[in-house]
């Protein structure tokens, strides 16, 4: 076998192109150096403890709370809104007379209301409807004594 590579015939002459670098001329800018001026002197601030702050410097707010509402010209803004009385579920209970009644399970009735293990306190009328199931009972002065600890 003959090696191809001793026998060529081909020369190659390959030019390399030749670069010429040039160095890069990098310009520094010139900086002044700051002029320090002198302040004036002044007097040493004295530091006072803090005070507490008296809620009666705030201004009173009105007796109306800000909600978003119609304004005039019929825009949608903050206006002010009366305060309505919450009712009281209580006031409705209070003004029927209410019952002590003892159950023996948790049970929930529409319509009726919940009544747990022990003694619950339940309106007139609801307790002529539970006293109707088996596991319920009205309770004695006794055991809702008993029950509240008096």
């Amino acid at each position: 076998m003959e090696n191809i590579n001793e026998n060529s015939t081909v020369e190659e002459n390959i030019e390399t192109p030749v670069v010429e670098e040039t160095p890069e001329v990098v310009e520094t800018p010139v900086v002044e150096e700051p002029v320090v001026e002198a302040l004036p002197a002044e007097e040493p601030v004295i530091e006072q403890a803090p005070t507490a702050i008296d809620t009666s410097d705030f201004g009173k707010s009105s007796s109306e709370p800000q909600a978003v509402g119609q304004v005039d010209g019929g825009a949608i803004g903050v206006t002010t809104a009366p305060v309505l009385p919450k009712p009281s579920k209580k006031s409705k209970m209070d003004a029927e007379e209410t019952v002590a009644v003892k159950s023996t399970r948790n049970v929930s009735w529409p319509g009726v209301g919940k009544v747990y293990v022990g003694i619950n306190i339940v309106t007139k009328s609801a307790a002529d409807q539970w006293v109707t199931r088996s596991h319920i009972s009205l309770a004695t002065p006794e055991e809702v004594a008993k029950e509240f600890g008096k």
